[in-house]
């Protein structure tokens, strides 16, 4: 892993020079990103903090764009001063995560286009308590059924390997044990696991809602053709 100096003078060169490219959380373009506002050496030596955030734009839509970056040591190199951080910074803001949102009841489409909206900003917990929302606005849209689906796609997931013993009984926990959608003992999730609940949730809503939308839309599209034969 490289490491990143800010020197005691300020120079922003070797922040300039070092490179990333990423998908944009605005226009979702993989594209390159640019330094624009670094922390001053002076006040990064005052308070000390463990973590360091740049300001970057996005070189495709010119968006704001916010990476942390982890110290690795406030340090003298020489008669230089500088700090160094790890070259692997964490990216505050994902790219907005998408559905058929149309397909969904109202309350649904609701409570989950929340919950991608906390897995954007990386707020695992909260994304969390909002599937679980969704989950129990789910059964409300369509009785024990959706619990009951929900549960079963966790059987398939774990029956295929795709996720351990362990990851299960976290998210049968998270998503179906309890009333409370903002239940405060949910456990902590990683983001690994936040993106198996993320792909469990796509699952089960397209399965019960957005596969059977479009199989009507094509039932009636059919009946449409041949009544005009």
């Amino acid at each position: 892993m490289g490491t990143l100096e800010i020197q005691v003078n300020n120079d922003p060169t070797e922040v300039f020079d070092r490179h990333y490219t990423l998908d944009c959380p605005h226009c979702q373009a993989r594209s390159g990103i640019s330094a624009m506002a670094i922390p001053r050496w002076e006040f990064l030596d005052r308070f000390r903090p463990k973590e360091v955030g740049i300001a970057y734009i996005c070189n495709s839509c010119k968006g704001p764009i916010f990476l942390v970056f982890r110290v690795i040591q406030y340090h003298a190199r020489g008669d230089r001063y500088a700090i160094r951080l790890f070259d692997d910074p964490a990216v505050v803001q994902q790219p907005a995560e998408h559905f058929d949102f149309q397909y969904l009841p109202d309350d649904l489409a609701s409570d989950f286009r929340e919950a991608l909206g906390c897995y954007s900003i990386l707020a695992y917990n909260a994304f969390a308590a909002m599937c679980r929302r969704t989950v129990q606005s789910a059964s409300m849209a369509l009785g024990v059924e959706g619990t009951t689906k929900v549960k079963a796609q966790l059987l398939d997931l774990k029956s295929m390997a795709v996720i351990d013993e362990e990851t299960f009984d976290l998210l049968e926990q998270i998503i179906l044990d309890g009333h409370d959608g903002a239940h405060p003992h949910l456990p902590e999730l990683s983001p690994e696991r936040a993106r198996v609940l993320l792909d469990l949730m796509r699952d089960v809503l397209y399965q019960l809602f957005v596969r059977r939308a479009k199989i009507k839309e094509a039932e009636e599209l059919r009946r449409q053709a041949i009544a005009q034969t």
